[in-house]
């Protein structure tokens, strides 16, 4: 299994995202703001990331933006999580979200996301 990267500022939705990635057999890393995820991307190599959109620092989109530009980053499937509406969606996916999952997020959602980027 993998190494995913869980960015939320909400600690409980982290700490539960990584407790379902756990079940799945996954191993997890926490950042609770785009600064953090990219002081966890200077020694972590994750397989995937999962970023929340609504970030009390840079938003996850322009964080998903900035992962793009980058080629060590390009590839690494990168999943949105929001509680907001399609609109919102459809500009992360525009920035390069490989997927999304709307809060509340629920383990067979998760794993079913996870499969379709390969893990």
């Amino acid at each position: 299994m993998g190494t995913i990267l869980v960015v939320d500022d909400e600690v409980l939705t982290a700490e539960m995202l990584s407790t379902f990635l756990k079940l799945l057999g996954h191993k997890s890393v926490e950042a609770y703001s785009s600064k953090q995820a990219w002081d966890k991307l200077a020694y972590t190599e994750p397989d995937a990331i999962l970023m929340d959109i609504m970030l009390p620092d840079t938003n996850g989109i322009e964080t998903t933006r900035q992962l793009r530009q980058k080629p060590e980053w390009s590839k690494v499937p990168i999943i949105v999580i929001s509680a907001t509406t399609p609109p919102m969606i459809d500009e992360a996916t525009e920035a390069g979200a490989n997927g999304y999952l709307v809060k509340p997020i629920n383990m067979q959602r998760l794993r079913s996301i996870l499969e379709t980027v390969g893990l």
